[in-house]
């Protein structure tokens, strides 16, 4: 709706975009590989959020801004441009992107539409991955919220153990996450690759 309360044509678009438009998209524009990712969504969607994430616009593309970045959720809460974007490099040859960082992707997304802080540094984040790692992997990770201490005089960003002084993953330990804590979901797309922990 818009600020007048007249239907627009993103929130139209956006109550109307179904699995099956997501589908078609990623297949018409990146052919088995979208076909493949899409489907593998759809799998995670079912066994890790019980069906709850909404069909987005899935975007494979061959380098991301920044130069750093392997994958980006966006989300805008009136509607108005969600997408999952994840890197796959020019030759196809070695995949950047993986079913792990769709996963990942797929968490940013869960938070957003809850409407729950979905940046690494948050609660919601590493209430999840935590969550997740334990359903994936069969081991539970500690992923403490950041605080500042003093080491050797300094003010260092630190993230704090838990209750009986387990130690927390580092906050880059927690950004990467699956991939930091070892554990492997295969190609992206591809859904005969068994699950892993290195």
């Amino acid at each position: 709706m818009g600020k007048n309360g007249n239907v627009t044509c993103s929130s139209v678009l956006h109550e109307r975009f179904t699995f099956d438009d997501m589908l078609k998209f990623a297949t018409e524009a990146w052919g088995p590989l979208g076909t493949r990712t899409v489907r593998m969504w759809a799998v995670y969607n079912e066994r890790y959020f019980g069906g709850a994430l909404k069909p987005v616009p899935l975007v494979i593309t061959h380098t991301q801004p920044f130069g750093r970045l392997l994958a980006f959720c966006s989300y805008h809460p009136d509607g108005e441009g969600r997408t999952i974007t994840v890197n796959v490099p020019k030759d196809h040859n070695r995949l950047l992107a993986d079913n792990g960082t769709l996963l990942h992707e797929m968490i940013h997304q869960y938070l957003f539409e809850r409407g729950e802080h979905a940046g690494h540094d948050g609660s919601p984040w590493r209430r999840e991955i935590m969550r997740l790692n334990l359903a994936l992997a069969g081991i539970e990770i500690w992923a403490g919220p950041s605080k500042l201490t003093r080491v050797n005089k300094k003010v260092v960003r630190i993230n704090a153990p838990d209750s009986n002084g387990r130690p927390s993953l580092t906050q880059g330990e927690i950004e990467r996450w699956p991939h930091a804590t070892g554990i492997r979901l295969g190609q992206l797309g591809d859904s005969n690759t068994q699950q892993g922990v290195a």
